[in-house]
């Protein structure tokens, strides 16, 4: 008896969160870019606390880190991973640099397109233009209390290597609280941004490699 209630609760639960998730209308869709697209033209700068979370297919525990993270317009993001190593990514235009300990490797986005498309797509989603890329099939969905809108890759090539990427925005402020990267192999990432702060003065040495 009870693990019939405890089937029953669980299948109630699925059920509740289902309709909590509303698919977008065309004109709702029109409308919600539209508003994201003017948050973001007022948005100069992130600086943000994260935690991550790596769910590998092969290992029954989470790989869990925590870090740093900063946005400054157009085109520069700074991954700092304090816990529990240390390592840096840093987008900065088009160039690439991985510091590893305090060993730094450089190395051109545009000369790996999973790379490129990856980082396009977080850098989309920050500048508010998430639906113009070609790559993928965009859909939103109403939550409770935040948007969610999933890409689905198009082609081939990404698709032997990224299934999905959910990108989750509060409905107060239209930003960024939450990311989900699944992967072909079954293993996918969490990623929650917390402590957001906009618009402050970050300065440009952020994003270089020696900083």
């Amino acid at each position: 008896m009870f693990k019939f209630a405890f089937i029953v609760a669980i299948l109630c639960a699925a059920a509740l969160s289902a309709a909590d998730m509303r698919l977008l209308s065309d004109s709702e869709k029109t409308e919600i870019s539209a508003k994201l697209s003017e948050v973001a033209r007022n948005t100069k700068s992130i600086h943000s606390s994260f935690v991550q979370v790596k769910n590998i297919s092969v290992l029954s525990e989470k790989i869990r880190s925590s870090g740093v993270f900063y946005f400054k317009k157009d085109n520069m993001i700074r991954w700092e991973y304090q816990k529990p190593y240390k390592y840096i990514i840093i987008y900065n235009g088009s160039k690439v640099f991985i510091n590893d300990d305090g060993k730094t490797t450089q190395f051109d986005a545009k000369a790996n397109r999973i790379f490129q498309e990856i980082n396009g797509t977080i850098l989309s989603s920050m500048k508010g233009v998430i639906t113009e890329n070609p790559n993928f099939s965009v859909s939103f969905f109403k939550l409770q209390n935040k948007y969610l809108v999933k890409l689905s890759p198009k082609s081939n090539d990404l698709l032997k290597y990224v299934t999905r990427i959910e990108i989750y925005f509060d409905d107060k402020y239209l930003a960024v609280t939450e990311m989900n990267i699944y992967e072909k192999s079954g293993d996918y990432t969490n990623i929650v941004f917390k402590n957001r702060e906009f618009n402050k003065n970050i300065p440009d040495s952020i994003f270089n490699p020696g900083m």
